[in-house]
């Protein structure tokens, strides 16, 4: 008994480890949950054609976040990797839409955004 007891103390500092260990294995496994992708889209002019296109793709299943930059002619979307999105469902929305699509990037980590206050 005395024996159990001073090696109880032991486990329960590996059974902490072990389980800080999975905590950060599961935080690390939700950083990768979703996927980002950047849009150039041209011929958006104004402010109506932004929010349309915002509505558009905001109709994308998984699709979590849309940012439209109107005067950069970009959006920013982000949506789950289990339902990414293939490249030419994003072009044929934008189409649709009345706009002409650019170049898609898709990547694991959120895009810097183009600084709007150029001098």
């Amino acid at each position: 008994m005395k024996k159990l007891l001073k090696t109880t103390p032991f486990l329960g500092l590996i059974l902490t480890i072990f389980l800080f260990g999975q905590l950060g294995t599961v935080n690390a496994q939700s950083k990768t949950s979703h996927i980002y992708i950047k849009i150039e889209i041209n011929g958006m002019v104004c402010s109506n054609c932004a929010f349309g296109m915002e509505k558009e793709l905001k109709k994308v299943s998984g699709v979590a976040d849309v940012q439209i930059q109107l005067k950069e002619g970009l959006a920013y979307i982000s949506t789950l990797v289990k339902e990414k999105p293939l490249k030419e469902e994003l072009a044929l929305i934008i189409t649709k839409a009345g706009f002409t699509p650019g170049k898609i990037e898709f990547s694991d980590k959120p895009f810097a955004k183009e600084n709007t206050l150029k001098k």
